[in-house]
């Protein structure tokens, strides 16, 4: 069920009734009774809401659910941990990794990837005693398969979300406006900004071999910021959701391409799945407490599980490897990075090319097409002669219209481009607005008329400049 259509709206209202208004009242039953209801309806939703994808995918999840209950009580020894976690990542590799004997666009389990990292952060932590094992099978699949979060993240952890299962949750005004206005503000992301720049980046991208070196450049930056307003809008709704229903599942992002370094900028990208990364693959293969040269492995071998968590590809392996050099690059220099005094601003811009560098390699459908990305990048110098003479013959304008392939196709007509940017230059002034304050706080402090003004033209923005019916899928759901 796609968080942006009509059935999830109906979905929203029906369980709103149910939850708050049905099983709530305090005078019709009991504390317990209550909490029982509560978590009947989650699962009950979550079931139809994973279905709803298709009915075909509910073996999978009924199958990580099994192997999450049974190894948290019967994980004992290391065997028996890497034997369950053996069984629980299984499914991965054969959905992910087989395609020539599953066909991935019709049996590929929604949240497959999610689903499976959840599931391993469960068997960890009772493994570990960091939780007890839960003896009722019913709260493990209330925390495999918690709705909000199933698809695309953020990834949970089992002493965050579920004694927060456990617990009754009464209807709060803040907490469900404070969730509206989280999903609202996702949807504005997803719609006005990263579905807009998609058009570009998918066109110039699609004719690789047929674009020049400008156009594959500006597709290359626009991408960063189309992933991350895909990816963080989506996480912003899915967060919204939860909090509507009186839950906390974390913050996923925070101001990311603000970032002075790669090492800040996995500390606020994803953050859920780099904490991940950082608990389950890092610190057990020994973090930072061993030698250098063993802490530089580390670190390659966490990027290169990230990369091939992404894709099976020579493409995200590279992606992920590109992201490990240059955290150990960042840790070999530090002691003389440190001494250097660089100005906040060219760190930033600095990390920024870093960053999109790598994307090339995300966003390519293979290697042989990045590297034919990067060469034309690389090799902008030819092409710059031949915009000097172009803008002699037609004119400035046309020159760059041309060269970038900012045609009607692309971002539409004239009138397409400077809405585009009035939005796209309103989104960046937010975010560095709220780069070290809440949006949620800042908004909540606003006199009334103020704070429905700007309600109004974040609703106006998605309802006039966004085409639901053409709008694309998130990105992550590939992952």
């Amino acid at each position: 069920m796609q968080f942006l259509s009509f059935s999830f709206a109906l979905f929203v209202v029906i369980s709103t009734l149910l939850y708050y208004c049905v099983f709530s009242p305090p005078r019709f039953r009991t504390v317990e009774n209550r909490i029982l209801l509560q978590q009947i309806l989650i699962l009950l939703g979550s079931f139809s809401f994973y279905s709803f994808a298709g009915l075909r995918f509910l073996p999978f999840l009924l199958y990580v659910i099994a192997i999450s209950y049974f190894a948290g009580i019967f994980c004992k020894n290391r065997l028996l941990l890497i034997l369950f976690l053996v069984l629980d990542v299984a499914p991965l590799f054969v959905f992910k990794y087989s395609p020539q004997i599953f066909h991935k666009h019709w049996i590929f389990p929604l949240g497959l990837s999610f689903i499976t990292f959840q599931s391993i952060s469960y068997i960890a932590d009772c493994y570990t005693k960091k939780i007890s094992a839960e003896r009722n099978p019913f709260m493990v699949a209330l925390f495999i398969s918690f709705f909000p979060t199933i698809s695309s993240g953020p990834i949970q952890r089992p002493q965050s979300l579920i004694p927060q299962l456990k617990t009754v949750h009464n209807f709060d005004y803040d907490s469900a406006t404070d969730g509206l206005k989280l999903f609202v503000w996702g949807m504005f992301k997803k719609l006005c900004i990263a579905d807009k720049i998609a058009l570009y980046v998918n066109f110039v991208y699609g004719n690789a071999c047929e674009q020049n070196s400008f156009a594959l450049l500006l597709a290359t930056i626009l991408y960063s910021f189309q992933i991350y307003c895909d990816f963080s809008g989506y996480s912003d709704m899915a967060i919204g959701v939860a909090r509507y229903f009186g839950f906390d599942v974390g913050k996923n992002f925070d101001h990311p391409y603000l970032s002075q370094s790669v090492g800040e900028f996995w500390r606020r990208w994803h953050i859920s799945l780099s904490s991940w990364l950082r608990d389950y693959v890092y610190i057990p293969l020994g973090g930072s407490r061993v030698a250098m040269p063993r802490i530089y492995l580390n670190i390659l071998i966490t990027f290169f599980i990230s990369g091939i968590w992404h894709g099976s590809g020579w493409n995200f392996i590279v992606w992920g490897l590109l992201h490990g050099f240059y955290l150990c690059a960042e840790r070999f220099s530090k002691p003389v990075s440190e001494k250097i005094k660089i100005p906040a601003v060219i760190k930033i811009v600095l990390t920024f090319c870093l960053l999109s560098f790598a994307w090339i390699f995300f966003r390519a459908t293979n290697f042989q097409e990045a590297r034919l990305i990067v060469g034309k990048i690389i090799h902008i110098q030819p092409e710059i002669g031949k915009f000097l003479e172009l803008i002699n013959s037609v004119g400035i304008a046309e020159s760059i219209r041309l060269s970038f392939s900012l045609t009607d196709i692309t971002l539409g007509t004239l009138e397409d481009k400077a809405i585009f940017m009035f939005l796209f230059l309103g989104f960046i002034s937010v975010s560095l607005i709220t780069r070290n304050k809440s949006g949620l706080e800042i908004v909540r402090k606003k006199s009334f008329a103020i704070r429905w003004i700007l309600y109004c033209i974040l609703f106006l923005s998605i309802l006039l400049f966004s085409n639901f019916s053409k709008n694309t899928d998130f990105l992550y759901f590939a992952f």
